[in-house]
């Protein structure tokens, strides 16, 4: 066992040889204990750390240790922003002290994923302190999922947090949604009057024939969008083309997985498709060739480099999108893509050749 001068022990030092074995049960017992030469925030740490251990013996153990600590200095640690943000989960895990919790919930370097946690358990008097935090709570909804989901919910509690939804989400999800329809009573179906004239064909052909188009390929969308789904499927090609151009992101999130290309390139010429949204269709594989070549060849979308690295590791993106890319593409990214089976040769070959290339350079 590698050894460490007392100076040198720390608490992230103690925890990794804990979790590694280093340290003998018996050793591991004398730190729950207590036994240890750190300063007291080092020793909170490495007490909150234990009290999560299977071990009964152990957790018991630390837990009483940490009793012994001085509330104050407890609380100091809490509210120290400088504190290791994973430190000051393990205190958030580990104690159910309502003036530590609330120290650790108004400590902005807590993560918000703690606050998740502790959410789904909190007792009523901490349910309030987190309730009351709405820079977390805008920033991380999930809080609020937590909440509703935590058994020991109180009805003060509950009620706020129907409130919180309501004004921070509920309202702006339909003011956006409100917004977006207005905005697509003035867009001029111009610019998709080619696919139009393409799809009034589709349908004259479909009902001589009395066919249903058919759905979109579905194995990844979110069950929220299954409504928006069910209504789409009622609609001629037309209709759907429309939509495409005309819909906000969850009729665009259902239609560029169109299997008719008219349908999902008509999505690619929503005018209110963003950058992340362009990102995100790159990097799906259920969606048409042509969506991806309109992607590639869009020169402000492909100089993000997050949207390129999409393009480049789809295999449905066509190769002569793909090769103009992978000279953009960084070392890693190129490593990564020459040994990627789910891409095709050609494109792992050129990766290969120009990776080989860049590391003799280097």
């Amino acid at each position: 066992m590698s050894s460490a001068s007392p100076a040198e022990l720390t608490a992230a030092v103690i925890i990794e040889r804990i979790e590694s074995g280093l340290f003998p049960r018996d050793v591991t017992l004398n730190v729950a204990r207590g036994f240890l030469p750190l300063g007291q925030e080092e020793l909170i740490a490495v007490l909150a750390y234990l009290i999560a251990s299977k071990d009964e013996e152990i957790s018991k153990l630390a837990r009483g240790s940490l009793t012994e600590v001085p509330a104050r200095n407890v609380l100091a640690f809490a509210a120290n922003e400088r504190a290791p943000a994973d430190h000051l989960a393990l205190l958030a895990g580990a104690t159910e002290d309502p003036a530590v919790l609330e120290a650790l919930i108004r400590n902005r370097t807590l993560a918000d994923s703690a606050i998740v946690e502790l959410a789904s358990r909190a007792d009523a008097v901490v349910q309030e302190v987190i309730v009351i935090n709405q820079a977390r709570i805008l920033r991380t909804p999930a809080i609020l999922d937590a909440l509703l989901a935590n058994p020991r919910l109180s009805a003060e509690t509950r009620r706020r947090v129907l409130e919180n939804r309501e004004e921070f989400f509920d309202k702006k999800a339909r003011l956006e949604k409100l917004a977006e329809d207005e905005v697509a009573d003035f867009l001029e179906t111009e610019a998709i009057a080619d696919l139009l004239e393409k799809a009034a064909e589709e349908d004259r052909a479909n009902d001589a024939a009395g066919r249903t188009p058919p759905p979109p390929v579905l194995a990844d969308l979110p069950d929220t969008m299954k409504p928006v789904f069910q209504r789409i499927l009622q609609m001629s090609v037309s209709d759907k083309v429309q939509l495409a151009f005309k819909g906000g992101r969850s009729e665009r999130n259902v239609l560029v997985r169109d299997r008719n290309r008219l349908i999902s390139s008509a999505v690619m010429r929503n005018p209110r498709i963003s950058e992340s949204e362009a990102e995100q269709i790159a990097a799906l594989r259920n969606v048409d060739e042509e969506v991806l070549r309109i992607i590639g060849t869009r020169r402000d979308w492909v100089a993000k480099p997050n949207i390129m690295s999409s393009l480049a590791r789809n295999p449905k993106t066509p190769i002569g999108v793909v090769l103009p890319l992978i000279n953009r593409l960084t070392l890693r990214e190129l490593k990564a893509l020459k040994d990627d089976k789910g891409v095709s040769e050609v494109v792992r070959a050129m990766a290969r050749k120009l990776f080989d290339q860049r590391g003799k350079k280097s």
